[in-house]
């Protein structure tokens, strides 16, 4: 195909600018006409041209072959955007635009009504809807959105003739619906008298345009007649005022209330003519038509910035299927080129000299100068050559292929992202942390230039992945600082005392095969409420990478880093290890262990220099054993009779008296308890039972644990007046627990050991301060000294809890799609018929559903079935009065291959 010079369509409404248009176009203005909107599409109304041939009348003469056949059937024959420069003198009508199911029901209502096409009060010309992007080329003011909620009460109580509304209004959309509503509907005469006595006032002042009172006095000069004020100026105080910079823009999606006021922009659009006026307008305004578009939510806009893409290629990110819109700057002496099998796209040049700047295609090529435009057909792959500022709208992607292949994306577990080695591909890795990051970013958690620290554990896998974190760290122009291989909770310290994002590459204690991402905010962990925004960050993210030309892009087709293109890891800047350990010794007592004996089972812990050196620095005496060099994975909440095993032999080798054999998973945020009882015999005790001692040695008086909790955790605080708060399963919901208690000493832990504390603990010796993530170190250092200062041994400080013991298992690998559906498909019935009487399973007398199936049964037995959120694993906990009764139920769940849970599984499958 070739490349096609267009002759834009030029809309000259009075509200146009006479300057800024002309100028573009090189075209003298002597009559002072108002040049409103240049046009480079293939709207109906207004099509540009080719030579003498409309736009729209060339597409539709060869769809398939300009579209391509996907855009084709997608888009039903047509150019699905419009693409302007948009220069405004006056402000624009206050408006809100339908999405597609709106328009196309609207649409069909008026016709059966038969309302004609040009009646002045028809509202749905067509059945699209209109998203549209507004990127300002000059100082662009905009009124986009309502306010906070908060903002417009303080409006009503300030404003002394919108005070009558104020005892009405509470922070909900419903309310701001009913004010608005109210507003748009009272008689002339009450909207003159609330505007001619504020605008009477404002104009004994001046003002600026960065102040919403100018737009209220300029919008009253132009739109008030006859005495009578319009009753728009009033949205002006509900609205957002915005003042875009050159380069910033702003996305409109359906149902958004806005209005251009000033300035001169490119706008890109949904092919469409639908719009529905709420003021500042002599045009028909549909009250209720306008309020069934209106999407009724107050909050602050994102101004959208362009990301960059390429050495001369930037992107505005919008959801928009329509269009997509991406800004060129090519210096003198390079050129820009683009990839193959791209959509149709229109180029407009809004700084050129036609006697530099070339455009080619194949054999076709074009000189181009400043405000001309090219039309790009699909597949037709170009270069541009020369000096020049460039916008190309095209039609984007509909799905995201990487050349050809659909790989396996990372998905959050119950803490943080995690996936098999191999489906972790450089490329996804790079993708997730630059979405992580741009959500951050947004939301103006952290600035460019902001250093992110970065840390990983010790599986073989880690390295490679740390790389792609750091070129993605250095790609959304930050700065990468390299903590080394450092525990999860040292990294998490570091980065909360330091008010910057932290990433820890780790698998925790997931097998070696497998391997995740923790992405921790500078406030602490992220939440489940921050992964949708962090899940749409990553999917703009993925959308770009995914397309980029092979030459430009960082990866081969199989995701990982080309030949040479992988980063070098920055130097190790050690500031994380020495202030994670003097937390413990500042706060515990002076040689508090002095006496105590611990064997430390190092294996592949990353913490497991770092546990030796804090216990020794509190006065105990350390045997470290076990250390691998190989990854081996340690579950702390599913410590097996051959582990046991193994920690006995440990201890029987290290000879003469040890009082407790202490340990942590791979990234040393999950403690393993084992102590040796007077017979010298290894007895492993989980975190639940672990946590209760930890609270009470640091005088907790609010307590979080997880669902899933040994129920001995209820017994013990309830009877001391403590009521613990239950939440689902993984430190995310432990921490979101924790906020919403406001005093006391705040403290939390899971199933597997994981100690949080909410708040902080002053001891006599000095401040814990309160770190909300998972930490191996204070729980071990917290129980040791518990039995120390009580002159009691571990097994004995146990035995003073509720008889109530506990075991978990799983079943590795299991289908999560199978796993949720015996979560989501079981009943009581069902239940009752595979925890049977004849395995001593009691009556069914509660299930609980917060997170999994949690069975409690009339003789104390507690079950609980819950997918891993980490990993294709189905895990049952077991809670009952006897060590060997938990164990049973365990053992009677995971036995092959006609066990509790592949009962379930048969049942729900057949």
């Amino acid at each position: 195909m070739s490349l096609h010079l267009l002759t834009p369509g030029v809309r000259h409404y009075v509200w146009g600018d006479t300057a800024f248009i002309p100028s573009l176009l090189g075209r003298d203005n002597h009559e002072d006409a108002p040049y409103a909107e240049l046009w480079m599409g293939a709207h109906p109304e207004l099509p540009a041209r080719i030579g003498s041939v409309p736009l729209n009348e060339l597409i539709a003469s060869a769809p398939e072959a300009i579209l391509g056949k996907t855009d084709s059937v997608r888009f039903e024959g047509k150019f699905p955007f419009l693409l302007k420069v948009l220069s405004a003198a006056v402000p624009l009508s206050i408006q809100a635009h339908p999405n597609e199911a709106q328009a196309r029901e609207g649409f069909e209502r008026e016709n059966t009504a038969g309302v004609p096409p040009s009646a002045r009060s028809r509202s749905y010309k067509d059945m699209r809807g209109k998203p549209e992007l507004i990127v300002a080329l000059t100082d662009f003011y905009v009124l986009k959105g309502f306010r906070p909620l908060g903002e417009i009460a303080e409006v009503l109580d300030e404003i002394p003739e919108l005070s009558r509304f104020a005892s009405k209004f509470s922070l909900t959309s419903e309310s701001l619906r009913s004010l608005y509503e109210e507003l748009m509907t009272l008689p002339q005469s009450e909207v003159d008298a609330i505007i001619s006595p504020i605008v009477s006032r404002l104009r004994k002042h001046k003002f600026v345009r960065d102040h919403r009172e100018f737009w209220v006095l300029r919008s009253d000069e132009m739109f008030s007649k006859d005495g009578h004020h319009d009753r728009g100026i009033l949205s002006i105080f509900l609205l957002n005022l915005v003042h875009l910079h050159p380069g910033e823009g702003l996305y409109l999606s359906s149902g958004t209330l806005h209005s251009y006021l000033e300035g001169a922009g490119v706008e890109v659009m949904a092919s469409s003519d639908n719009v529905l006026r709420g003021g500042l307008t002599e045009k028909h305004v549909d009250v209720p038509e306008l309020l069934r578009t209106i999407v009724f939510k107050g909050g602050r806009p994102r101004v959208v910035e362009p990301l960059m893409v390429g050495d001369n290629e930037q992107i505005y990110e919008t959801p928009a299927r329509e269009f997509e819109l991406m800004k060129l700057v090519i210096s003198d002496g390079s050129k820009y080129t683009s990839g193959t099998g791209e959509s149709a796209s229109i180029l407009l040049f809004v700084e050129a000299d036609q006697s530099s700047v070339i455009v080619s295609a194949g054999e076709s090529e074009l000189k181009v100068g400043k405000g001309q435009s090219v039309f790009i057909p699909f597949d037709t792959p170009f270069t541009i050559r020369g000096q020049a500022t460039i916008f190309r709208a095209s039609i984007p992607r509909e799905t995201p292929r990487f050349r050809g292949r659909y790989p396996a994306e990372l998905r959050f577990g119950t803490s943080g992202l995690r996936g098999l080695v191999t489906e972790m591909t450089d490329l996804e890795s790079y993708i997730n942390t630059r979405g992580f990051l741009k959500s951050l970013l947004e939301k103006r958690v952290i600035c460019r230039g902001d250093p992110v620290a970065l840390a990983g554990d010790l599986r073989p896998s880690t390295e490679r992945v740390l790389k792609s974190v750091t070129q993605a760290v250095s790609d959304a122009g930050l700065r990468a600082e390299y903590l080394g291989r450092i525990p999860t909770p040292t990294l998490t310290l570091y980065g909360i005392e330091h008010a910057r994002a932290s990433i820890m590459v780790t698998g925790s204690h997931i097998p070696f095969d497998r391997n995740g991402i923790k992405f921790v905010k500078p406030s602490g962990e992220v939440l489940k409420e921050d992964e949708a925004a962090i899940l749409e960050a990553v999917e703009r993210i993925r959308a770009i990478e995914h397309r980029r030309p092979v030459g430009e892009s960082l990866f081969r087709g199989d995701g990982f880093f080309s030949e040479g293109k992988a980063p070098s890891m920055p130097p190790v800047v050690d500031s994380a290890r020495e202030p994670f350990v003097r937390r413990y010794l500042d706060f515990f007592p002076e040689n508090g262990l002095s006496g105590t004996r611990v064997l430390v089972f190092q294996h592949s812990a990353v913490g497991r220099d770092l546990l030796v050196e804090i216990l020794e620095g509190l006065g105990a005496e350390v045997i470290p054993v076990g250390r691998s060099e190989t990854f081996v994975p340690i579950d702390t909440e599913d410590i097996s009779d051959e582990r046991l095993s193994d920690l006995q032999r440990m201890a029987d080798e290290a000879g003469g008296s040890i009082d407790a054999i202490v340990s942590t998973d791979g990234d040393s945020d999950r403690p393993l308890v084992s102590a040796i009882d007077s017979e010298g015999r290894a007895q492993f005790f989980g975190g639940d039972l672990l946590g209760i001692l930890v609270a009470d040695y640091l005088g907790a008086d609010r307590v979080v644990v997880p669902i899933n909790a040994n129920d001995a955790v209820d017994r013990w605080f309830v009877s001391r007046g403590i009521h613990p708060v239950k939440t689902r399963i993984g430190s995310p919901f432990v921490i979101k627990g924790m906020t919403t208690i406001s005093s006391g000493r705040v403290v939390g832990w899971e199933a597997n050991g994981g100690f949080l504390t909410g708040s902080d603990i002053e001891s006599d010796c000095g401040l814990l301060t309160a770190l909300p993530t998972r930490d191996a170190v204070l729980p071990i250092v917290s129980v040791l000294l518990a039995a120390a200062e009580k002159k009691s041994s571990l097994v004995d400080l146990f035995a003073r809890l509720p008889a109530r013991y506990g075991k978990a298992g799983l079943i590795d690998p299991f289908p999560i799609e199978t796993s949720l559906a015996i979560v989501q498909g079981c009943d009581e019935p069902m239940l009752s018929k595979v925890f049977t009487r004849r395995l001593g399973f009691d009556e069914i007398v509660d299930i609980n559903t917060l997170d999994g199936i949690r069975v409690f049964f009339r003789n104390g037995d507690i079950a609980h079935i819950r997918p891993s959120g980490n990993a294709p694993q189905l895990r049952i906990y077991a809670v009952s009065d006897s060590q060997e009764r938990a164990n049973k139920i365990v053992s009677f769940a995971l036995r092959e291959p006609h066990g509790i849970l592949r009962k379930l599984e048969k049942a729900l499958s057949g």
